[in-house]
């Protein structure tokens, strides 16, 4: 692994190029305080067709915390039945939800409130280690049922690394790259981005 640093110009490139990808599988290794994400992302290159999938691998080291909360309900609901979910379980919820996208364009260091309206409502509180950590990681997942349900998933990280599942490292300048590209073409109507159900606002 390549492990990176965020500052606020790779933090920011992130949030795009993590915007509406598919929240797959999540890894958690307790003893080497690591975390591995598996997302489907929207990616393209500069030139050339658009692949018919992109996923990665994003994984973050000297993971410090992690939260989430599972419940029976809407995100909004105050009142949603909050379920229990052990650490060797979490794979298993998050893939319950069937790949559901991951959207809201703050996914690496939101703003402190973003999760006022669950942080008390936690169904996995797991704490690895007490050093500060100096960056959060947050997804949610909605549906992935017929009942209405809602995962919130919080983790507190120090460095990052984007690879491939068959790891293949993705330098963060030029994942961060393709995303961005995949975003300006769907604005710009790229015929290279339809069949995602993204579309850009119209004037009329």
């Amino acid at each position: 692994m390549t492990w990176e640093t965020i500052g606020s110009e790779e933090r920011d490139g992130l949030n795009v190029a993590l915007n509406e990808a598919r929240w797959l599988g999540i890894r958690v290794d307790v003893e080497t305080h690591r975390t591995a994400l598996l997302l489907d992302v929207l990616a393209l290159p500069s030139e050339g067709p658009a692949p018919a999938n992109a996923p990665v691998v994003v994984a973050v080291n000297r993971v410090t915390r992690i939260a989430a909360s599972l419940r029976n309900g809407w995100w909004s609901d105050t009142a949603a039945e909050v379920v229990a979910v052990a650490l060797e379980e979490l794979d298993d919820t998050v893939r319950s939800f069937g790949g559901c996208p991951i959207y809201g364009w703050e996914f690496i260091d939101p703003p402190e409130e973003s999760w006022t309206h669950w942080r008390e409502r936690l169904s996995l509180d797991v704490t690895l280690s007490k050093q500060t950590s100096p960056h959060v990681l947050e997804l949610f997942q909605e549906g992935g049922s017929a009942a209405p349900r809602h995962l919130d998933l919080r983790v507190w990280f120090d460095q990052i690394d984007i690879s491939t599942p068959d790891r293949h490292n993705l330098p963060l300048v030029d994942f961060i790259a393709a995303g961005v590209c995949w975003w300006n073409a769907m604005y710009a109507d790229d015929p290279r981005t339809h069949g995602r159900g993204i579309f850009p606002l119209r004037d009329d």
